[in-house]
């Protein structure tokens, strides 16, 4: 019945080219080893999906295992009395070469495979020792080729000895009308439901089997896209022209960051590369903030503090960028702790009159669980490599707020920060780049930054990033297919992954887990309850291609995720939690994809949340 549900196709020609169908059960139990409820259930299940497909029952009925032969014990009987008891008519069998044994003993007692022949010489030795006259061979279960081999050399052999096949209700002497009969005007209403609730459940599984291939099949070109052209970015000199004297301003944008405040400062203060200016903006702080620039300050004169009513990270961008002089912006996160020769790397980049903006290479610094743990593999792994492989066409998909310059007069003719989504850093970085502006990136600039160490923060972050994302997407949807492979290439790949690839992807893990509950269940009720022949082998093997996918898959993303570790010169160590990330921050992510498309479908807007902060975030030579 499960394979008639999954195969109608097979049903309907079974049917129409002059076959008879029997009753063989639904999943294949002993019907012996289970109760009467689940046996009546089986075979109604089995004849419902008969009824849906071809609108006739059937009264044939073969029990699994031994009991289709001569009964020979009390529960080799037991099923024949509950389908008779159901009005069935149990079709037996007398001619059983065991075709689902593909292997045999010799006379050395050792294994050796059976080919289609061995079937077909085991059939005719039974038919010459009239042994009887229905003979049982198997569709299922396995790889069944040697039996379709054995049928070429039976079927000839045997009208050649005067043999004639027929079917089932010939032999007894019936109709196929009679032991198939059209279905009743009561259960004819019933068929439309029943094929539904079949097709239903066909479609469904359809539909995760080929989201699966799918979502491997983006996963992989993913990797291999994205790992190759940051392989080849790598490996090109990038030589930059001479740096003028350019000056140049820091920015940063704080709302309650008391906490972290003075070593972000302390740090741009320390610098290699001092910058003519540091502008911090309260944007309507109600903790210590000012009081925390202050201090770390000490007098300083190229610290600015300038105070506004609480308007946000553009407004307090915006207002930064009026009160700034320089011709280079360095943006920082109010949380983010710079490397000593972080802005000089950044500043370089400014030689080429071309280069508009430069993105920085961020790292978690706050390495304090496995939440935070995992975020520093996905920066490594995807934002970083991601960035290393989209410079190489001019198409970086973000200059991170956390760390980023920005060249002054490029940002003001783009139109300055934007309120009009939650991710203001790419909408802008996207501005300048339809502009005509290069966006370059630098990975050696480096930028510690806190990341949330809660589930429930993560989730609130990653929500605001994800649908600012979409805001994005949408904003900017009259680029696709324009300004070279920023609208061909990085547009594209963002709805694809970022979007697509995101609702795809638990399909992936949902398929596994189905693939291997069906293992389970097959061998607890087959060598646990009845010790007998079970579809176990259909489903391991069923098993084993899902999950060879599934590893392949992930060795992938393991070889891509170790070039990205290179690439950064980090610890390889840290990608022994890699495995697990799959199967508990993926599926954090994939809500997050799922929450925010469903809210931007419905058209709701999303606030842009404050981060709790814990001050936890250190530079690596901290």
């Amino acid at each position: 019945g499960r394979n008639a549900e999954r195969h109608p196709d097979l049903v309907h020609r079974i049917w129409e080219e002059g076959h008879e169908i029997g009753n063989h059960t639904f999943t294949h139990p002993n019907l012996a080893a289970v109760s009467p409820r689940r046996a009546e259930l089986e075979l109604n299940a089995t004849q419902r999906v008969i009824e849906a497909e071809i609108g006739r029952s059937t009264v044939l009925f073969r029990p699994p295992y031994n009991a289709d032969a001569e009964p020979a014990s009390a529960e080799e009987v037991t099923p024949i009395l509950r389908a008779a008891q159901l009005g069935y008519v149990t079709v037996g069998e007398s001619l059983d070469p065991e075709d689902w044994q593909l292997t045999a003993e010799d006379s050395a007692a050792s294994k050796e495979e059976r080919s289609g022949r061995d079937i077909a010489t085991s059939v005719l030795e039974q038919v010459h020792a009239l042994r009887g006259n229905a003979v049982l061979l198997h569709d299922g279960g396995g790889n069944r080729s040697r039996t379709v081999e054995a049928l070429r050399i039976l079927i000839p052999q045997l009208k050649r000895e005067g043999y004639r096949f027929v079917t089932v209700s010939a032999l007894a002497g019936l109709t196929r009308d009679q032991v198939m009969p059209v279905l009743a005007p009561r259960d004819r209403a019933l068929r439309g439901v029943d094929r539904a609730t079949f097709e239903s459940a066909f479609l469904v599984e359809s539909f995760l089997y080929w989201a699966f291939l799918t979502a491997i099949a983006l996963g992989a070109a993913r990797v291999l896209w994205v790992t190759t052209l940051a392989l080849v970015a790598a490996s090109r000199p990038h030589p930059l022209p001479e740096a003028p004297e350019l000056s140049v301003s820091v920015l940063i944008a704080a709302y309650n960051e008391g906490k972290v405040i003075a070593r972000t400062l302390r740090a741009v203060l320390e610098s290699d590369v001092a910058p003519a200016e540091v502008i911090i903006v309260d944007d309507g702080s109600t903790d210590a903030t000012a009081e925390e620039v202050a201090r770390a300050a000490a007098g300083d004169p190229r610290v600015r503090l300038l105070l506004q009513v609480n308007a946000g990270k553009a407004a307090a961008m915006n207002r930064a960028l009026a009160d700034a002089s320089c011709d280079v912006l360095v943006c920082l996160d109010a949380d983010t702790v710079i490397a000593a020769d972080a802005i000089g790397r950044l500043v370089r980049h400014f030689g080429d009159p071309e280069v508009g903006a430069v993105a920085g290479n961020v790292k978690v610094g706050n390495q304090v669980n496995l939440w935070t743990r995992w975020q520093s593999i996905e920066y490594i792994v995807s934002q970083n490599l991601d960035r290393r492989a989209h410079s190489l066409l001019n198409s970086i998909p973000v200059v991170p707020g956390a760390i980023g310059a920005w060249r002054r007069h490029a940002v003001v003719a783009a139109g300055a920060y934007l309120s009009d989504t939650l991710a203001e850093d790419m909408d802008l970085t996207w501005r300048l780049r339809r502009a005509g502006w290069r966006i370059a990136n630098e990975s050696r600039a480096l930028g510690y930054t806190e990341v949330p160490d809660t589930l429930w923060a993560l989730f609130k972050q990653r929500f605001r990033w994800t649908y600012g994302t979409l805001q994005c997407l949408w904003k900017h949807r009259d680029a696709l297919g324009r300004y070279g492979w920023f609208g061909w290439v990085a547009l594209p790949s963002l709805w694809l992954f970022q979007i697509a690839y995101q609702v795809l992807s638990p399909l992936v893990d949902l398929q596994v887990v189905l693939t291997l509950t069906r293992v389970g269940a097959a061998y607890l009720s087959g060598a646990i309850v009845t010790r007998e022949w079970q579809p176990l082998p259909q489903a391991v093997e069923a098993c084993a291609g899902i999950v060879t996918l599934f590893v392949f898959f992930f060795l992938l993303e393991l070889g891509g995720a170790i070039v990205a570790y290179r690439l950064d010169r980090e610890r390889g160590r840290d990608l022994l939690w890699l495995f697990w990330q799959r199967f508990v921050y993926r599926q954090v992510m994939y809500a997050v994809a799922l929450q925010s498309i469903g809210r931007a479908v419905a058209g709701r807007r999303a606030s842009w949340g404050k981060l709790e902060r814990r001050g936890s975030a250190r530079a690596a030579a901290a």
